[in-house]
């Protein structure tokens, strides 16, 4: 019997962890779209979408707003031309870097090297958003800055109408996500209390059917003796 019960508290356990691992990993692939306010000299605004890369740090609630700059070189696979000295005292400078050539985190790390506070990457050749992620694990301990991914028309926008050459700045805006564990939590709480439940449900079922098992024998058991007396002493006839 222990046994037995052994095995349905190993199920539960094994049901439990299965679905809480799929949890994890259908919300670790959940992209999270943010958007890109520019504004060019006319005050006149545009919007853009735009991804969260997988590493550095993430945008401040309240937004990020600077000034565009164009990467020289462009895809910042080296050290990039830094902001314009005169201003980098007071404004914050983003750069905008083209993708290929060489990994997203190097990209952004020479962003940052350079005195830039966030870094907008483009695509090329497509408006597809990607997730910037990196395996290097000392590069992305040295990334401290925001950065995103836009698509190569969006790119083509901001360049422009919305650079600082142009008078334009932009705002990096988050789009406002719950914490992880407020999915989770609640899914284990409801989860937990399932397997609880089909636990309790289990082990009443084993019990009933085990005395339902030993009444079956014991009534077999009452034939056999009725059947076997009435071998032994036939029932007389008057």
């Amino acid at each position: 019997m222990l046994l037995s019960i052994g095995m349905l508290m190993l199920s539960a356990t094994q049901i439990y962890t299965i679905l809480t691992v799929q949890l994890f990993a259908f919300l670790n692939l959940l992209p999270v779209e943010a958007d890109i306010l520019a504004y060019n000299f006319e005050n006149v605004s545009q919007t853009f979408d735009d991804l969260p890369a997988r590493f550095g740090y993430r945008l401040p609630a309240e937004g990020l707003k600077g000034f565009l700059i164009n990467s020289k070189p462009e895809n910042a696979c080296e050290p990039i031309v830094p902001p314009p000295l005169k201003d980098n005292s007071s404004g914050t400078f983003i750069v905008l870097i083209r993708r290929l050539d060489c990994n997203f985190d190097i990209k952004v790390l020479n962003a940052q090297r350079a005195g830039y506070k966030a870094a907008i990457v483009h695509n090329v050749d497509s408006d597809e958003l990607i997730s910037m992620g990196s395996n290097d694990i000392g590069v992305l301990k040295k990334i401290d800055i925001p950065s995103v991914f836009i698509g190569e028309s969006s790119a083509n926008s901001l360049k422009d109408e919305f650079t600082y050459e142009r008078g334009g700045h932009i705002i990096l805006v988050p789009e406002f996500s719950l914490p992880l564990e407020y999915y989770l939590i609640p899914f284990l709480i409801i989860v937990g209390i399932c397997l609880i439940l089909i636990v309790i449900f289990m082990i009443t079922k084993f019990f009933q059917d085990r005395h339902r098992a030993r009444r079956n024998r014991h009534h077999s058991m009452q034939i056999l003796c009725f059947a076997h007396k009435s071998v032994l002493w036939p029932p007389s006839i008057s």
